[in-house]
């Protein structure tokens, strides 16, 4: 098998290239943003989010099935990959979005920026990991970084339900994102990435379903045009199957930990995205927030891979 089939495989990889994959990943999660924006002008939030994972999950299946064949499909932990990304990414998901409406947009993105703490207590809880001090100071460049990047103040946020539920889907991404690289190892990373995301639409489908019923806005079905379903067909399938295949492959590299690091620098990558395709205004400070993130990354892995 050539080299760039064996990178849809699951062999371990150099600190660089798992650096690297992560860098893309969040990359390319970063498209989310500013497309969401476009389409949630005619689009319910829960109804374009649904959508997102149906065409995102039907092309990962399909490139799951050209990889690995039915064989390997059938005979995949589908319950414990529908346990995993169901709650991880797809529950998880689901509070980040409740948790925004009871807060403000200031709150979310503190929240987000508390990646790299949670991966540090998850390793250190459940894989042993001691907190060297350049460690330590790692993941606090990337904290204050990501903070810096978001725009975001601290006491701006709203500190109430809002924000607990926003921290509790952080932690569950997380979570979701260390069960996904160390219980699927059998699996080709394709299908560490489509079993856990068929996982999380289910328990999108089955909260649509429930607000749908209920009258509950937010499952308005959006303009098929040409422009909104290349944005469309774009997101879900560059900023949500090849982001988080990216990003479960870049993770299962580095670890939880310091594959964190790296989210803590997206607010950057949109605003690099909004300059160069909308017109928008540099931003010094959110690139000031990259480069201590990326300061926060470089010093951290110094001391990688060392439990």
């Amino acid at each position: 098998m050539s080299s760039d089939a064996d990178f849809l495989l699951a062999p371990q990889q150099s600190i660089v290239k798992s650096n690297l994959t992560c860098f893309s990943a969040m990359a390319m999660w970063a498209f989310a943003f500013p497309i969401a924006e476009v389409l949630l002008q005619g689009w319910g939030t829960i109804a374009l989010v649904l959508v997102r994972q149906c065409i995102g999950v039907a092309a990962l299946f399909a490139f799951w099935l050209w990889i690995d064949g039915w064989g390997k499909i059938v005979a995949a932990d589908w319950r414990r990959g529908i346990n995993v990304g169901g709650l991880g990414f797809g529950i998880g998901s689901m509070m980040f979005l409740v948790g925004q409406y009871l807060s403000d947009a200031v709150t979310p993105a503190i929240a987000a920026s508390m990646m790299p703490i949670i991966g540090a207590l998850l390793e250190v809880a459940l894989d042993g990991r001691r907190l060297r001090p350049r460690l330590l100071l790692g993941i606090l460049l990337a904290l204050a970084g990501g903070v810096l990047a978001t725009g975001a103040r601290i006491d701006e946020g709203n500190f109430g339900w809002g924000s607990l539920l926003c921290l509790a889907s952080v932690i569950l991404f997380a979570w979701g994102t260390r069960a996904t690289t160390r219980d699927f190892r059998a699996l080709s990373f394709v299908g560490q990435t489509t079993i856990t995301l068929a996982g999380s639409l289910l328990i999108v489908f089955a909260v649509y379903l429930a607000l749908l019923i209920s009258g509950i806005p937010g499952t308005g079905i959006g303009s098929f045009a040409p422009r909104d379903s290349a944005l469309l067909v774009f997101t879900s399938i560059a900023s949500l199957a090849l982001a988080q295949f990216l990003w479960i492959r870049g993770a299962s590299g580095l670890g939880i930990l310091l594959a964190s690091l790296h989210m803590n620098a997206v607010p950057f990558y949109v605003m690099v995205i909004v300059v160069l395709f909308l017109d928008a205004q540099w931003n010094w400070w959110q690139a000031a927030g990259a480069g201590l993130v990326a300061s926060g990354v470089l010093l951290a892995q110094s001391v990688a891979r060392q439990p």
